[in-house]
């Protein structure tokens, strides 16, 4: 039955392969109404490429409809952006006349040419309050100038006695300020949304969660982002020397410089890996035709995906960039395998379009399929939860498959419509053989030496294997999960020394969020939840967790007990939150009327919910767990009575993506497994031999896998394709062997033979689409972002590894399967 059923398969793949050689006659005969068909698919698709967007921020890892996300952006639509820029100012002295001069140049300087900005807070305007006969006086911390130095010892007395201030505007120690300097949250704040109805949007159950266009204003884009922060650089440029050494620090400069550097090394990738696919064609094909055609085959492709990708409104990231180069070192792959059987046909027969239908026959069909299994590998990113990598994985497919497309139509086209002229010698050195010269190359001596060597020592080839694999299991089992994208630029740069000066002196810039919602108006006035809000700030600022801990922790509780304070003449025993509900409503009402809004960032106009800040040092993602775990448990302990509550800011969202990598690299290496595995067991008509096949490939992936641990590089949202991509890549070539042998087996029935035939015309093929595909990952390792070089070292060395296994293992295990003796079905068929 097993027999019947392989003897179907291969009937249908001999069908198959009549069918694209038919296919490769009729493109033949019709080669310009096939060009024209072609040139109006892609000009339908590459047209939308100036609509184009680039998204590089935090909440960019999950797509729009993701509840974390619909709770972030609900969040930043009542309080406002929760990210800002830090300047870090180290003078010699913070509390000096001439440094509070230059201070107040620089922040008006800011105030005045910063574009999008919502506001700066600074010495310079920080709301300070005080008790005047009763009265309750806002006003500007300097709105009375400092003129000798009493009044600058003044001055740094209140300064660092109240305690909002420290940690926020300046160290515990008053040796660095800061200026804080937030954007707006909206790109059309002021002129199509109504602000107080943004202040009643809210975190409750029967809220409607949906963020459509129509109910909510677009916020900030990644343009006036980019705007807001080069203005704020621009400034601190022209105000920074000895005596005002400025660092910046905070999420939008690290969105900014994230797709700065990506927009930096991006034109590089793509010519970088123009010229080494250039140079090897030249040395591979040696006519203008074998150099210009796979390069316009693989453009026509890479636009026209890149064009799918700006029709669906998708956003390139910094996981998406990486779709240029490899869509170019794959798809060339493909023009490769095709055009090496056209050039060897066409010289041999002299027949264009019986070389055309001949490469169609041979090679469309295994092109077909090694496609499929790097689409398979790309899909199976598309269940992860991490939006880039699941946009990655499904126009990284579409992309392949458009390859393809162009590869196995209009090559064949360009083909039939450009005269040949005198046969060029291709590549005899690496790739062909002229009848003259009988003797080989030195690339096939080297495979036909490992073919040899694999299928005459087979167990010694499997017991190397097998220790490999050991030792890879052992370097795997070191992987640790990560996600910072700060650490993905490079070592000295500006913005990770800033962030490791504010995590040392300002206890961090990073946030957790918390919005308590209790459902009744003026409920947050209640004395009994002031006070639960005063034991959580308290508990916070108490927390840590390996060596992490909260830095500040602030909410409309620390308002109420400082106004407290200055109405009872300063007294510090005052310094907590009234037991009378009316008291704590005058004090607030008193505050209001001050002329401040800063209330509008600590609660919501009716008073029925409240804000709380915890800020804390920036580290990796990995770290921040325990953290939110010891706080979440304190928060359901004292506000799990209350209508609802949400935890969201910039640390739970970098949380929730570890989160969803670790599931991700989980789902997508196991789908992409059987995906593969399925469709080699189709190819070969072979059930046993699909999933030894699978081998190979499976092992190149461990190894990757345990050079990774060994080297402690982490598994972030960059290093988790490794699997997927390069078991679908590797398997290609696995393809190609596993087809070429099962024909040479078939003719020779001996394993010897058909290896050694294999690999010195296959082989071939494969070694330079391996130095391709290789040679594109190697690539990224001259990227200025550390995550893009680690990517690349891994996956480029996980291709060539996989080589070595199509060469080495493959042969090993064929000859210890046929065990040099035909097979039943290959009895039966010859019989």
């Amino acid at each position: 039955m097993t027999n019947l059923s392989n003897r179907s398969m291969k009937q249908m793949i001999q069908k198959i392969e009549s069918r694209f050689e038919q296919m490769g006659r009729w493109i033949h005969v019709h080669p310009k109404r096939v060009i024209l068909v072609m040139l109006l698919f892609f000009a339908s698709l590459a047209s939308n490429l100036p609509s184009i967007q680039v998204d590089t921020s935090t909440e960019a890892f999950f797509s729009e409809n993701d509840q974390t996300r619909i709770s972030y952006d609900k969040f930043r639509e009542q309080f406002g952006r929760d990210e800002i820029v830090l300047a870090l100012i180290h003078p010699k002295k913070v509390f000096d006349i001439e440094f509070l001069k230059k201070l107040k140049a620089f922040h008006e300087d800011l105030e005045a040419e910063v574009p999008h900005l919502d506001e700066v807070q600074s010495l310079i305007n920080v709301t300070a309050m005080r008790g005047e006969g009763g009265e309750l006086i806002i006003e500007e911390l300097m709105a009375d100038w400092p003129e000798d130095d009493a009044g600058v010892k003044d001055l740094k007395e209140r300064v660092l006695r109240n305690k909002f201030y420290r940690n926020f505007l300046v160290s515990e120690d008053g040796q660095y300020t800061t200026v804080v300097i937030r954007s707006i949250a909206f790109s059309d704040v002021g002129k199509d949304m109504d602000q107080e109805g943004i202040l009643e949007e809210g975190f409750s159950d029967e809220e409607d969660t949906s963020l459509s266009d129509n109910d909510n204003p677009q916020l900030l884009t990644e343009e006036q982002n980019s705007e807001f922060v080069e203005a704020i650089q621009a400034l601190a440029e022209r105000h920074r020397n000895s005596e005002f050494p400025i660092d910046l620090g905070g999420s939008p400069v690290m969105v900014h410089d994230l797709k700065k550097a990506m927009f930096s090394d991006m034109p590089v990738f793509v010519l970088a890996s123009l010229g080494v696919i250039a140079l090897l064609l030249v040395i591979l094909f040696r006519r203008l035709s074998g150099l210009v055609l796979p390069i316009l085959t693989v453009i026509f492709s890479l636009l026209a995906a890149l064009g799918l990708v700006a029709a669906t409104g998708t956003k390139m990231t910094i996981v998406m960039q990486i779709l240029p180069s490899f869509l170019l070192a794959v798809g060339i792959g493909y023009s490769v395998h095709l055009l090496v059987i056209y050039y060897r046909h066409l010289r041999d027969h002299g027949d264009k379009g019986e070389a055309i239908a001949f490469a169609m026959g041979h090679s469309g069909l295994a092109i077909l399929i090694t496609s499929l299994t790097t689409a398979g590998g790309l899909l199976s990113f598309v269940p992860v939860k991490v939006a880039p990598v699941s946009d990655l994985g499904l126009f990284g497919a579409a992309g392949v498959m458009l390859c393809v497309f162009f590869t196995l139509v209009l090559l064949p086209a360009l083909l039939s419509v450009l005269p040949e002229g005198k046969p060029a010698v291709v590549a005899e050195k690496l790739y062909m053989q002229e009848t003259s010269r009988p003797q080989l190359s030195f690339a096939d001596r080297m495979l036909k030496g490992c073919g040899n060597f694999a299928v005459n020592q087979p167990w010694t080839v499997i017991v190397i294997s097998v220790l490999i694999a050991l030792m890879s299991s052992f370097g795997a089992s070191q992987l640790r999960f990560s996600h910072n994208p700060i650490a993905w630029l490079p070592d000295n740069h500006s913005l990770r020394n800033a962030t490791d000066a504010i995590n040392d002196h300002m206890k961090g810039s990073a946030a957790i969020e918390l919005v308590v919602e209790r459902g009744e108006e003026n409920a947050v006035k209640d004395p009994e939840f002031m006070k639960r809000l005063d034991e959580f700030n308290r508990f916070s600022e108490g927390t840590s967790y390996n060596r992490i801990s909260v830095g500040k922790s602030s909410s409309i509780v620390d308002m109420v007990k400082e106004i407290n304070q200055v109405l009872n003449e300063d007294r510090e025993e005052y310094y907590r939150v009234p037991q009378d509900r009316g008291m704590i409503a005058q004090e607030l009402l008193l505050f209001e009327n001050g002329g401040t809004d800063d209330l509008e960032s600590l609660v919501n106009t009716p008073f029925s919910k409240a804000r709380v800040t915890l800020k804390t040092t920036w580290v990796d993602a990995n770290q921040y767990t325990g953290l939110l775990l010891k706080l979440e448990r304190k928060i359901e302990e004292l506000f799990g009575q209350e209508k609802s509550y949400v935890v969201t800011g910039l640390i739970p969202i970098m949380v929730k993506t570890i989160t969803f990598l670790m599931e991700g690299m989980l789902i997508s290496y196991l789908i992409a497994g059987v995906v593969i595995t399925l469709l080699m067991i189709f190819l070969l008509a072979d059930f046993r031999l699909g999933l030894w096949s699978m081998i190979p490939n499976f092992l190149p992936v461990l190894v990757g896998l345990g050079v990774m641990g060994m080297l402690d590089l982490p598994l972030d949202a960059m290093s988790i394709l490794v699997g997927s991509i390069a078991i679908g890549l590797a398997v290609d070539d696995t393809v190609h062997f596993m087809h070429n042998f099962r024909r040479n087996q078939h003719i020779h029935q001996d394993v010897q033979v058909a290896v050694e035939k294999t690999l010195t015309s296959t082989g071939r093929a494969m070694l330079l689409t391996t130095i391709v595909l290789s040679a594109g990952f190697f690539i990224f390792i001259i990227s200025s972002m550390n995550n893009l070089i680690s990517f690349g070292l891994i996956t480029g060395l996980t291709i060539i590894i996989a080589l070595f296994g199509d060469i080495l293992l493959a042969p090993a295990m064929m000859a210890l399967i046929y065990k040099n003796r035909p097979s039943n079905s290959i009895k039966k068929e010859t019989l």
